[in-house]
């Protein structure tokens, strides 16, 4: 092969590299008992057009000044917690618009993975199912060429506020020292709960929210000091790609 040849050969191979970008970003969020993930994906459809030429893509994660790439973040989640909030800056420095989007891959706690596929409204059941509450949001849905985004994630735990109720699922078992209660309309009436009775009637079934709180923080312990596991996992994919 010779120079000339070579030359062209390397330069249409650079100019398809550039054309295609795919970085994977990871956010870990280790906490006392809860663990998120979120993968930050950035992809391209090569075959889009701007101006008859391919256009340039670019897109960059920041934390502040700080180019992301793997990061891991310690969280200390407990009842009563100051709220634990990460911001993450999605710059477009292409050429070409961006779409942002983000996904709920998976969601486990105490080994227990939840179907999300069941739930309608998962940004709701992240924020208001359980004591705890997990928002992930970002601001935009696309960015313009030169412009950004934030990617937020909001851990907030809240004490001692016996006006909450929670609804039961299979997460929760059978616990002979709190009060449980069915629902009717806006009112909470107490239920007599046994463990003959309870795995019936459990998915009907209210715990206030400081029992939900002792039960996490009871039940999260000894999962952890009995797996060596985090008791709730949570999985994210927040995607960014050329709107095409």
């Amino acid at each position: 092969m010779d120079l000339q040849t070579r030359k062209e050969k390397l330069d249409a191979l650079n100019s398809r590299l550039r054309r295609k970008k795919f970085v994977a970003i990871l956010l870990a969020l280790f906490t006392l008992g809860v663990n998120a993930f979120a993968w930050f994906v950035f992809s391209t459809h090569s075959d889009y057009t701007y101006d008859g030429r391919v256009a340039a893509w670019d897109v960059e994660v920041k934390e502040g000044e700080q180019l992301v790439n793997n990061v891991i973040v310690a969280v200390d989640m407990k009842p009563g917690m100051t709220d634990f909030s990460k911001t993450y800056t999605i710059n477009n420095l292409g050429e070409v618009t961006a779409k942002v989007s983000y996904a709920v891959k998976s969601f486990t706690i105490l080994g227990r993975t939840v179907n999300m596929s069941s739930i309608s409204n998962v940004d709701n059941y992240l924020q208001n199912y359980y004591p705890f509450s997990i928002q992930v949001s970002t601001n935009k849905t696309t960015i313009a060429p030169g412009e950004s985004a934030t990617f937020n994630v909001v851990v907030h735990w809240d004490f001692e506020d016996s006006t909450a109720y929670y609804q039961l699922n299979d997460i929760y078992d059978f616990n002979e020292t709190f009060s449980y209660y069915t629902k009717s309309g806006s009112t909470y009436n107490v239920f007599n709960a046994t463990s003959e009775n309870y795995a019936a009637n459990r998915n009907s079934l209210y715990l206030e929210k400081d029992d939900a709180d002792t039960y996490f923080g009871m039940e999260c312990g000894t999962y952890q000091d009995t797996t060596h596991l985090t008791c709730l996992e949570l999985k994210l994919v927040l995607t960014v790609e050329q709107n095409s």
